[in-house]
């Protein structure tokens, strides 16, 4: 019996800029799903990923679906981890205890029971991605001119 050889694919660098317009396209879809509450966001990505991430079968299998897959999952993750930096200013990660890693006195601000006067104030529907989406459509500027400030 013969083998046959498969042909070597060599995988060209793509340009950043358009990683990052993925990456950016991805953060507007989850951005605008109401589901998007701040709650829902204190968890551990990195190990949810790793579902797919680490499939033996899905990283090696060269089939266009495959690697598709992983791709969409890579910028997927990076745009939570993204949205996470944003609201918790860290990556979240489970100790062994299985319990969200976070510094002591240290509370999310979505957990808040009161507000500035001291009024009780339920914020765990809180979705501060959707008030910061309110805050750039004010500002009449691009996100580089917004990095530039």
């Amino acid at each position: 019996m013969k083998k046959t050889k498969k042909k070597l694919t060599y995988v060209k660098p793509r340009l950043y800029h358009k990683v990052i317009k993925e990456i950016s396209k991805s953060i507007d879809k989850i951005i605008n799903d109401p589901r998007s509450l701040d709650r829902t966001f204190w968890t551990d990505f990195i190990k949810f990923n790793d579902v797919i991430l680490k499939d033996r079968h899905l990283q090696t299998d060269d089939d266009e679906m495959s690697v598709s897959m992983i791709e969409s999952s890579s910028i997927y993750m990076i745009s939570m981890l993204i949205l996470q930096v944003t609201l918790f200013h860290r990556v979240l990660r489970e100790g062994p205890d299985e319990v969200i890693m976070y510094p002591k006195n240290h509370i999310p601000f979505y957990m808040r029971q009161f507000d500035d006067k001291g009024n009780e104030k339920d914020f765990w529907d809180l979705n501060s991605l959707e008030l910061s989406k309110y805050y750039y459509n004010k500002v009449d500027k691009t996100l580089n001119e917004l990095m530039e400030d």
